[in-house]
């Protein structure tokens, strides 16, 4: 747990310096996106390790990552629309969400999509699902100034409403979880757990939102639409990380690398944000004008 919460803290200090330091330069956008690369090829490269554990699935083909690299890259510096979710983009991410939802109702068998395509299905697992992050940060607001990147907050909001919910399950579920979740996927989670992290989610979302609006004077949604919001994706994070748990559990592997102490490798850091990433995109894409003005 102190490990986890020191590893946790640092990666906040280090996205916190490269959105400062990207900013004072005036590429802030480009720096959070070089982040985001990074972890994203990390994430690929740790899955097709795991994938290559698992009975009766061929190694994925290195490139698989670079196609992430080259969508990544693409939508980031190529894309003309800004600010609307991308219709392939969305319906590729729904279809591919249910798959993964589906896979929590028989989490023993291996997917016949990863038997036979394991570097697509690498792709769409990872980079794929997590490209929504860059079409919400190239998002625009006519009111801002070209460097105060509004999209960059966004995608700050998503983090948030992401990751504390992983915060408040282990503060409310270590001590009190007694109903367990997926005891079969993922022994530690449980419906008290589930319960704290939807507050923590919104709490957090929350005080995110008058910091943007206050201290920073950005035209952010207000505190109370920034909670709501968060809602959906504090939900949808813990089966995406139950998710990347089946896959641990076919590899037969606790962690998904060793890189970051109490945490794991960049895929244990980032899966949450596999289903709730494209779901943020729609969220913001059809409700944020409706949020601001509320």
């Amino acid at each position: 747990m102190k490990d986890r919460a020191l590893s946790t803290l640092g990666l906040w200090v280090v996205v916190g310096l490269v959105i400062w330091v990207g900013g004072f330069f005036s590429v802030a956008e480009q720096a959070a996106f070089g982040l985001l690369a990074l972890l994203v090829g990390a994430a690929q490269y740790e899955f097709h390790q795991l994938a290559a554990r698992i009975p009766g699935v061929p190694r994925p083909r290195p490139s698989g990552i670079v196609a992430g690299f080259v969508l990544l890259f693409a939508l980031f510096f190529l894309a003309n629309e800004r600010a609307r979710a991308n219709t392939v983009l969305t319906l590729g991410a729904l279809l591919f969400g249910l798959h993964l939802l589906a896979l929590l109702r028989r989490p023993g068998e291996v997917p016949a999509l990863l038997r036979r395509f394991p570097t697509l299905y690498g792709f769409a697992y990872i980079p794929f699902m997590l490209a929504s992050l860059v079409a919400i940060a190239r998002m625009e607001d006519g009111q801002l100034l070209s460097r105060q990147p509004i999209g960059l907050y966004y995608v700050i909001w998503v983090v948030v409403a992401t990751k504390f919910t992983d915060v408040g399950g282990l503060l409310i579920g270590v001590p009190f979880g007694r109903h367990k979740i997926a005891p079969s996927i993922s022994p530690a989670k449980s419906w008290e757990g589930c319960a704290g992290g939807l507050a923590f989610s919104a709490a957090a979302s929350a005080l995110f939102a008058w910091i943007c609006v206050g201290p920073l004077g950005l035209p952010f949604m207000t505190p109370a639409k920034a909670a709501l919001m968060a809602l959906p994706l504090a939900l949808l994070s813990i089966p995406s990380d139950l998710a990347e748990s089946v896959f641990k559990r076919l590899a037969g592997a606790k962690d998904s690398g060793a890189t970051i102490p109490g945490i794991g490798g960049a895929l244990d850091l980032i899966d949450s944000l596999v289903l709730t990433a494209p779901t943020a995109l729609v969220l913001l894409s059809y409700g944020l004008d409706w949020a601001k003005r509320a």
